[in-house]
C-alpha cells in the first residue's frame, strides 16, 4: 500500500501568494515601516472584500456560510464604533478623529472571513511570522535605535512602551510556535527558542515594564493548558524553567532590577506627597477617570471628553499640573478610556474585542487537529496579554496598534477555526494528501 505524497514545505500556488505573504511578513513589517501595519491592514481589508465579492471561478475561494465564528468576530469588531457613534450621537456630534482608531477593527472583519476559507498549505506561511518579527524587534533596537529620554530606546516611530510591550508578545508567540504544523527541523528551531530571547531582550532594553505583569500571568495560562495529559516530569520541569529564566534575567539584568525598583519608590514618594512620578501620574488620572464614570456612566462625556476636562481638574486641585499635562495624552488605562467618552457603552464594545476572540480561542482548545488548538493557545495568549497592556497604557490610541492587534486577532483567529468551516473540510478532502489530512491523522494517531 502506498504512502500519499506529502506537500512541499510552505508550497503555494499563485491565487494563495499574496495571502501567503501577508502571513509571512505582517508582524515584521509592522515593527520595521512606519505606517507598515495600518497600511497592509487597510490593504487587505480591501483585497479581501474584493475577494469575497469577486466569483468562485476567479478567486478559488469557497463560498461564504457563515457560521457562529464568522457572525461573533464581525460583530465584535463593529462595536467599538458603533460606541462612538452612539456616544457622539448623544453629545450632538460624533468627532471624526475618533473613529479612526475604531474602524481598525472593522478592517479585520473581511480579511478573517478569506482567511478562514484558505487551505491549510497557505495558513502555514504563519509558521516562522512571529519568531522573525521577534527578532526584528531586537534588531532594530541594537542597529537603529531612537532615544526617546531617561536611557528609553524604541524604534525610531513606536514609543518604547508599545514597542516593548509588543517585543514581549512577540518572543513569547515565537516560542509557542515551537513544532505547530509538524516537528521542527533544528534550524527552524534555533529561530523560534532565538525569537523568545530577542523578544524578551527588546522589552528589557526598551524598560516596558507595565507589559512585565503580564509574564506571570501568561505563564500560568500556558502552563495550565499545556499540562493537561502530560507526564509528571513534564509538569515539574517546565515551571521550573519559566522560573529560571525569570529569576536569571532579574539577576543578571540591571535595567530589570531597577525598573522594578522604581515601583517601590514611586509608591513610597506617592504616601508622602510626591504624586508627579510615573506611577503617581497614573493614580491620579485614574481616580479622575473614575470620578468621570461615575457621574456620567452611560455615555460619558464623548469623543475626547477625558482630554478637553483635564483643565477643570487642575483647576479644582484634583490633579498636578505634570498629570493634568499628561491626562491630555491619555489616560493610561485602555478601560477608562473607553469609559471616560462613551461610558457603560464603551466599556462593553471595548470587552467585546477582549472577550469575543478569547472564549473562541478558549473553545478552540480542543480543536480536532494540532495546528488549531497551538492556535488557539496563542491567540488566548495575545488576548490575554494586550488586555493586561491595557491595565497601565491606552493600547488602541495609536493606529498601529489597533491594526496590529486587530490583524494579528484575524490571522490566529483564522488558523484555530478553519477546520470548521464546511466548505474548508470539503475542500480539505479534496486536497486528499495536505498539511490538514497530516495533522488529523497525526491527531487521531496520538489519542489513547
Amino acid at each position: 500500500m502506498s504512502t500519499p505524497t506529502k506537500n512541499a514545505f510552505l508550497s503555494v500556488n499563485s491565487r494563495s501568494l499574496l495571502p501567503a505573504l501577508f502571513l509571512l511578513t505582517y508582524p515584521s513589517a509592522t515593527l520595521l515601516f512606519h505606517g507598515a501595519g495600518s497600511a497592509l491592514s487597510i490593504a487587505a481589508a480591501v483585497i479581501s472584500l474584493a475577494l469575497l465579492a469577486s466569483p468562485r471561478a476567479w478567486t478559488g475561494l469557497p463560498s461564504i456560510q457563515w457560521d457562529q465564528v464568522d457572525i461573533a468576530l464581525c460583530v465584535a469588531t463593529a462595536c467599538p464604533v458603533v460606541a462612538v457613534l452612539v456616544g457622539g450621537a448623544w453629545h450632538g456630534g460624533v468627532v471624526a478623529s475618533t473613529l479612526d482608531s475604531p474602524s481598525r477593527f472593522v478592517a479585520a472583519a473581511p480579511l478573517v472571513l478569506v482567511l478562514r476559507r484558505c487551505l491549510p498549505r497557505t495558513l502555514e506561511w504563519a509558521d516562522l511570522s512571529f519568531a522573525l518579527a521577534a527578532l526584528a524587534s531586537l534588531g532594530i533596537l541594537l542597529i537603529a535605535p531612537r532615544d526617546w529620554g531617561f536611557g528609553r530606546l524604541s524604534s525610531q516611530f513606536l514609543n518604547p512602551i508599545h514597542f516593548g510591550d509588543i517585543a514581549l508578545l512577540l518572543g513569547v508567540l515565537s516560542i509557542l510556535s515551537l513544532n505547530w504544523w509538524r516537528k521542527d527541523r533544528l534550524l527552524v528551531r534555533v529561530i523560534k527558542v532565538a525569537g523568545l530571547f530577542a523578544g524578551l531582550c527588546a522589552s528589557l532594553i526598551t524598560g516596558s515594564r507595565g507589559g512585565w505583569v503580564a509574564i506571570p500571568v501568561v505563564a500560568v495560562m500556558i502552563l495550565y493548558v499545556r499540562s493537561r495529559g502530560k507526564s509528571r516530569k513534564w509538569k515539574v520541569l517546565l515551571p521550573l524553567t519559566i522560573v529560571a529564566i525569570l529569576a536569571g534575567v532579574y539577576a543578571f539584568s540591571p535595567t530589570a532590577r531597577d525598573r522594578v525598583g522604581d515601583v517601590s519608590s514611586d509608591v513610597v514618594k506617592y504616601t508622602h506627597g510626591d504624586k508627579d512620578t510615573p506611577l503617581g501620574i497614573r493614580l491620579q488620572l485614574y481616580e479622575a477617570a473614575a470620578r468621570i464614570v461615575e457621574s456620567h456612566p452611560l455615555l460619558g462625556l464623548g469623543g475626547n471628553g477625558f482630554r478637553n476636562s483635564m483643565q477643570s481638574f487642575a483647576d479644582a486641585g484634583m490633579l498636578t499640573p505634570a498629570a493634568a499635562q499628561l491626562g491630555r495624552g491619555e489616560v493610561h488605562n485602555q478601560m477608562f478610556a473607553y469609559m471616560t467618552d462613551y461610558g457603560i457603552v464603551g466599556g462593553l464594545a471595548l470587552l467585546a474585542i477582549y472577550v469575543v476572540p478569547g472564549v473562541i480561542f478558549w473553545r478552540r482548545l480542543s480543536a480536532p487537529v494540532d495546528p488549531g488548538r497551538r492556535a488557539a493557545l496563542m491567540g488566548l495568549t495575545f488576548v490575554v496579554a494586550f488586555w493586561i497592556f491595557g491595565l497601565t497604557v491606552e493600547t488602541f490610541d495609536l493606529k498601529m496598534t489597533v491594526s496590529f492587534y486587530a490583524s494579528v486577532i484575524a490571522i490566529l483567529a483564522a488558523l484555530a477555526t478553519y477546520a470548521d468551516t464546511k466548505a474548508n473540510r470539503e475542500a480539505n478532502r479534496q486536497a486528499g494528501s495536505g498539511a490538514y489530512s497530516e495533522a488529523a491523522r497525526a491527531a487521531r494517531d496520538s489519542r489513547p
